[in-house]
């Protein structure tokens, strides 16, 4: 099973899609007003479309993920910056439902989710780490005073990392965005095997997360124009790109939308029934 996302065109006009069933994390790094969360709309309203997916995560600015919430309790979405153990509480819920995915693979003897069993009940959980480094700037701010047991930033990094290394085969992604790539704000860098880069105004960020490129293709990411990026898939070369346009308001009503369809649907099922 393929369900794929098209987020713009490349240079040779064929489109460029976004595959949230293939095994891989992703994360996109852009500079403000480079693009970014535009593409970011994109991505997570065509995985809103999914009756199989559910989008997840911790945002503090409150904005990207809000369309997706269940409810002033969706206790697998975190909004803000007024509540640090609730943002840890998030990742932490996660991870446990991961084990529980992979002790039920190894009852079945099998190495990974079947795409063809992901559904409503059992989705497909793209988990959004919206501006990493906010994040962890965050709860190391909230740390300070504290007894390391009762350390959040800490937490945080070691939900996050158990994500990276081990839910890609129980059924999850992880979509983490930032501004710039540095060794500090993105760990467990090897684990993204879908890397997008829009305009960054640091070489060092590029060369670190873009591996392959060359001297110059560094060049051209750094000045790449608003819209403008590259994206590079393991075992894929390079592909430059220009994303479609999504206002704010329209990825929203796109989102609200498609779970208004989907309680709709809901509801037809369960009276035919």
């Amino acid at each position: 099973m393929s369900r794929r996302g098209t987020f713009g065109v490349d240079e040779n006009g064929r489109n460029v899609v976004w595959d949230h069933f293939a095994a891989m994390h992703s994360v996109i790094q852009g500079a403000t007003r480079s693009g970014k969360s535009v593409l970011a709309y994109a991505v997570l309203a065509a995985a809103a479309r999914d009756r199989a997916v559910r989008v997840v995560g911790v945002d503090p600015s409150g904005l990207l993920l809000a369309p997706h919430r269940r409810g002033d309790d969706d206790a697998l979405i975190h909004l803000g910056t007024a509540d640090p153990e609730s943002a840890c509480e998030v990742v932490e819920q996660l991870v446990r439902m991961m084990d529980k995915r992979i002790r039920l693979l190894l009852e079945r003897g099998l190495d990974s989710v079947p795409m063809h069993v992901l559904r409503r009940a059992f989705p497909l959980f793209v988990i959004v780490f919206e501006e990493l480094p906010a994040i962890l700037s965050w709860l190391d701010g909230e740390d300070q005073g504290r007894k390391p047991g009762e350390k959040f930033a800490p937490r945080m990094r070691l939900a996050m990392g158990r994500l990276l290394r081990e839910s890609a085969k129980a059924g999850m992604r992880v979509f983490t965005i930032i501004q710039r790539a540095e060794v500090a704000n993105l760990p467990e860098r090897a684990q993204y095997a879908r890397r997008v880069s829009m305009r960054v105004d640091n070489r060092a960020s590029v060369e670190l997360l873009m591996e392959l490129a060359t001297p110059e293709d560094v060049d051209r990411i750094m000045g790449l124009r608003p819209g403008q990026g590259v994206i590079h898939e393991a075992g894929e070369p390079l592909r430059y790109f220009r994303a479609d346009y999504l206002e704010y308001a329209d990825y929203r009503a796109a989102v609200l939308a498609a779970r208004a369809g989907d309680a709709s649907r809901e509801v037809v099922s369960d009276g035919a029934a």
